[in-house]
């Protein structure tokens, strides 16, 4: 058994089960009506004790709504979430606010993520006030510390405000606090995209040292290719709401299936000229999906080459083609 599968004695962190969720809008005029569009449909995943779990798709893809609403910051619709084999789809109050304290977010811009008139050490010890670990920043000090610490840090970053940190060292800070609580899994939303490239490595093999360390679980949600495949141990594609193909890291990546995912890593650049220029480009014609008015069959038909009219009139299962790798694909399966 490989380090990252689930024996039947060990319960996934995360379970989710044919989750939904609907934003509503608003049709051009006075008296029009609220109506629900679908921005995620059907997605069921695992995410293992230790493991993280990429989430790639394009702008729209429903990457960010999955995050938000596995942490509970949305409704879902349809489905369940099992956190720690605790279902958690319902949840409120007092009983939702002790259990996210297992469960953290790490955002996109460090810059927005943090006040810029609090102090790190309030910024950090926020979440141990707000869950009763401690009654006041101060009391919080030494815990603070020792979290910076921990995300390569000095002591006295504590005293000082976000405007005197770089881009990567606020990044830092926002993971210390997400650390705060001592969670079980930290959804990262695109957590290293708005920093320089030159730091960004600096960021994700932090994370992964700290995985180690902690035994965290990730839902990594990202567009960098290259960075999902550094730090993944799994990768999940999503396209227009709906998951098309979901497996291993090195299976996604050497043996993609569904037409989506190899049309996404046919654009991942490669360092060597003569292989860049050799290797085939896929590029997928045709129009976008409108999920405010969706069609019938797969979403992505209407962009694909294998395409044939069972496509257009019948959404295809994700179905599991080799062990541990599931795609949503009529001619793949």
């Amino acid at each position: 058994m490989s380090e990252h599968e689930t024996s039947p004695t060990v319960l996934p962190t995360l379970r989710v089960r044919s989750l939904g969720v609907n934003y509503l809008t608003r049709s051009k005029g006075f008296w029009s009506r609220p109506r629900p569009i679908s921005a995620l449909e059907g997605v069921s995943f695992d995410v293992r004790p230790g493991e993280t779990l990429g989430l790639v798709g394009e702008s729209g893809s429903g990457k960010t709504t999955a995050g938000r609403a596995i942490l509970r910051r949305i409704d879902s619709a349809t489905g369940q979430i099992i956190f720690k084999g605790t279902d958690i789809t319902t949840l409120k109050g007092e009983k939702l606010r002790r259990l996210r304290a297992g469960m953290q977010l790490v955002l996109q811009d460090p810059y927005a993520s943090l006040n810029p008139r609090m102090r790190i050490l309030d910024a950090v010890a926020e979440p141990l006030i707000v869950h009763g670990v401690v009654k006041s920043a101060e009391a919080a000090r030494d815990q603070v510390v020792e979290l910076l610490d921990l995300v390569g840090l000095p002591a006295d970053a504590a005293s000082r405000y976000p405007h005197a940190f770089s881009g990567g060292q606020r990044q830092r800070i926002g993971i210390a606090r997400a650390l705060a609580l001592k969670p079980d899994l930290v959804v990262a939303d695109e957590p290293v995209s708005a920093l320089d490239v030159s730091v960004r490595a600096q960021v994700v093999n932090l994370m992964q040292s700290l995985q180690r360390q902690l035994k965290l679980s990730y839902i990594f949600i990202a567009h960098d290719l290259s960075i999902v495949r550094h730090i993944s141990h799994r990768v999940a594609i999503l396209y227009a709401g709906r998951l098309v193909e979901i497996a291993d890291r090195d299976d996604i990546y050497e043996r993609p299936r569904h037409p989506y995912t190899e049309a996404l890593l046919s654009a991942v650049p490669v360092a060597n000229p003569a292989l860049q220029r050799a290797r085939e480009r896929i590029a997928c014609e045709g129009e976008v999906p409108d999920i405010a008015n969706p069609q019938p069959g797969c979403r992505f038909a209407s962009r694909c080459p294998l395409a044939t009219q069972m496509c257009r009139e019948k959404s295809p299962p994700l179905v599991e083609v080799a062990p541990g790798h599931s795609v949503a694909c009529w001619h793949r399966s």
